[in-house]
């Protein structure tokens, strides 16, 4: 589950087991046979579910401009919008995680696995199967009883008279799909063993092993009070957060992580039958909001501008200003970044893109290695600062603080941070010219015409930026917006069709369920959390400390950058942001200019050795060039040293960062 290195290669494919070699080995495996007839029924469903989930996402986005249209020209918004756009939500999220799943794009921390043995890993996989099969079991028949409930009771919504029972039997469906595409996960894998082992004793010995330790883990509650009796709150809250980072570090993906260790935490402190109804309340609602709308539509908006070739022209622009600079090739590979950050939002997806454009140019012009791998994969980090940043999205959510205001947050900063990379591309270049030849010389018209290519990405992101921080659109209706205007301007890009539009669709919408499943997991960790007092045992901790702030400050950008360079940044943000959020505040930072250091900690840790997700991306695309990984490691380190020097910028001088977002108190206060 989550990996990608399963004995058969592939996750979701049986091979062997299908008849009797004479002399050879074991009998017949049932459990690739089981696998096949499974996948033939889980898949197809699954597929089409998301298809037609892909197909709401498109639609919520138009929906949300035709609303925003009769609101602005008509004064006459339309009537139960709010409640059709939750509901289509509901749709979208759980018609499609079953499919992420099956895709293999739940996320998950490799960082071990990656160097376990192929029957280690699925050992360990099968008993993380086990409790997935229980966790998303449990949440469907749960699930499937509220919608009993709700059709009992004749519950409807307020405006557009839906019946709840549809909506609980959605999510009840999904998650049902879910647990079944787990288990043909358990099989693969217990078919992958079945093979290796021959069959026979050994086999038996390890099928034992997984399913005693997949029992223990659902029953652990009960074998912690038969071997501890009572325990305090706090004990079961740290004993049960190290079994959380055990499993996440072992490959558990990260929502399915959150939701088991909060449910399983909940059985002890609770009971089970009060854990169980938390979880049947918490799994519809987790994601039936509206304001979460806006995860997939600013997700779609990026994907949209991916697909349609964007990158290339934002690079294009950035060569033509800035190619007769010294290295100026790669100055405009950092400013194509952060022009494609502005509308992308992911840090990944723009070091993949600008990456595959700009490193073949640079090799043209003989620039060194190091800085042209290393100027991007610093400026694909930009993603995740620039507005709109789902990583702003995610931490708006999680902290209850404005969206609009960290999106103006990151704008300054997103520009200093931009302009020190080109410094430090520049002054490289200055003292060696080696590093980043010049390119050929073009003329005005040349770059006048790349200027204009691109001016419907300026454009877009004027209308978000600029609706939100005028007041005219809220968050969740500039996400709407941008999602539709990169539909038009995908739909007039060279090379887009309706392939690429579809895949644009299914990346989002898997995005999002990735998310949404986290988002479930988050609020069954955060309800265990909170019953064990360990945010205000730890504020306490920290407060009693004999040290400055800024001491502990530290030490909390120390552990994002730390934990940077295994996760990917919205996991990141879920799975600690309950917990040191709280200290945060309570040491008098303000909650927006944190948001936006910790981002940039995080943006330090994908490119820091000894890992940096953003190094390993531009190592898959750099290698036809056989460039090493050292290699890019030491073309970051300037880059590194930049981020250190604006975080303490930022530190020194706060109001940087705050003066946009708190002129939206003069203008257009947003709550």
């Amino acid at each position: 589950m989550g990996q990608s290195d399963d004995i058969d290669g592939n996750p979701l494919e049986f091979q062997g087991g299908g008849q009797d070699t004479p002399g050879m080995g074991p009998p017949k495996d049932i459990f690739a046979r089981l696998g096949r007839v499974l996948l033939r029924i889980v898949d197809p469903i699954s597929r089409y579910l998301c298809y037609a989930a892909a197909i709401v996402t498109l639609l919520m986005s138009v929906f949300m401009v035709v609303d925003l249209i009769s609101r602005l020209i008509f004064n006459n918004p339309l009537s139960g919008m709010i409640e059709l756009q939750t509901f289509m939500l509901v749709f979208m999220a759980f018609f499609s995680i079953a499919y992420t799943m099956l895709k293999n794009q739940h996320v998950a921390v490799d960082l071990i696995t990656s160097t376990l043995s192929a029957p280690v890993n699925s050992v360990l996989q099968s008993v993380f199967a086990i409790w997935g099969i229980f966790l998303f079991g449990s949440m469907s028949w749960l699930s499937g009883s509220r919608a009993l409930e709700a059709f009992e009771n004749d519950e409807f919504s307020d405006i557009i008279a839906m019946p709840y029972w549809v909506l609980y039997a959605v999510s009840a469906i999904g998650t049902l799909l879910l647990a079944l595409a787990i288990l043909t996960s358990l099989l693969t894998h217990l078919s992958g063993l079945f093979q290796h082992h021959r069959g026979g004793a050994k086999f038996a010995l390890v099928l034992a092993g997984i399913v005693a330790f997949g029992l223990a883990g659902i029953y652990s509650a009960d074998i912690l009070k038969l071997l501890f009796g009572d325990l305090s709150s706090t004990t079961v809250g740290l004993l049960y957060t190290l079994f959380l980072m055990a499993i996440l570090l072992l490959g558990f993906p990260v929502g399915f992580a959150m939701a088991f260790a909060g449910l399983t935490g909940l059985m002890f402190l609770i009971g089970q039958d009060v854990a169980f109804n938390v979880s049947k309340i918490n799994t519809y609602d987790s994601v039936a909001h509206y304001f979460f709308t806006v995860i997939p539509f600013f997700l779609l908006m990026g994907f949209l501008i991916l697909h349609a070739g964007i990158g290339a022209k934002l690079y294009n622009a950035g060569i033509k200003v800035f190619g007769r600079l010294p290295g100026g090739l790669a100055i405009g590979t950092v400013a194509g970044c952060g022009g494609f950050a502005a509308i992308c939002g992911e840090s990944v997806a723009a070091a993949a893109t600008m990456g595959s454009v700009s490193i073949p140019e640079m090799k043209k012009y003989d620039y060194d290695d190091s800085l042209a791998t290393g100027s991007v994969a610093a400026g694909g980090t930009l993603g995740i600062l620039i507005p709109p940043s789902i990583g702003f999205v995610v931490y708006g959510i999680i902290t209850e603080q404005s969206i609009g205001k960290m999106f103006m947050a990151g704008i300054i900063p997103g520009i200093i941070l931009t302009t020190g990379f080109c410094l430090a591309v520049y002054v490289q270049c200055l003292l060696n010219p080696k590093l980043g030849p010049k390119s050929e010389k073009f003329t005005s018209a040349q770059i006048a015409k790349s200027i204009f290519d691109i001016w419907p990405v300026a454009a877009l992101f004027a209308a978000v930026i600029g609706g939100i921080y005028s007041g005219i659109l809220t968050p969740t209706e500039a996400g709407g917006v941008g999602a539709s205007g990169a539909l038009l301007i995908a739909m007039f890009a060279k090379g887009f069709n309706r392939e690429k539009l579809f895949d644009a669709l299914l990346d989002a919408t898997t995005t999002s369920a990735m998310i949404f499943t986290i988002l479930i997991g988050v609020g069954l960790l955060g309800y265990f959390v909170t019953l064990t007092d360990i945010p205000r045992e730890f504020a306490n901790f920290l407060g009693g400390l004999d040290v400055s702030r800024y001491v502990i400050f530290v030490l909390i950008l120390l552990l994002y950058l730390l934990l940077g360079m295994v996760m990917n940044i919205i996991p990141m943000m879920m799975l600690t942001l309950p917990i040191l959020f709280p200290t945060v505040v309570g040491l008098g930072f303000d909650p927006i200019w944190f948001g936006v250091i910790m981002v940039i900690m995080m943006e330090m840790g994908q490119i820091t050795p000894p890992i940096g997700i953003n190094v390993f991306v531009i190592h898959g695309v750099a290698r036809k060039y056989n460039v090493k990984m050292a290699t890019i490691y030491r073309g970051i380190i300037p880059f590194v040293i930049v981020e250190v020097l604006v975080i303490i910028l930022l530190t020194v001088f706060p109001g940087i960062t705050l003066w946009l977002p708190n002129s939206m108190d003069v203008l257009a206060p947003l709550e």
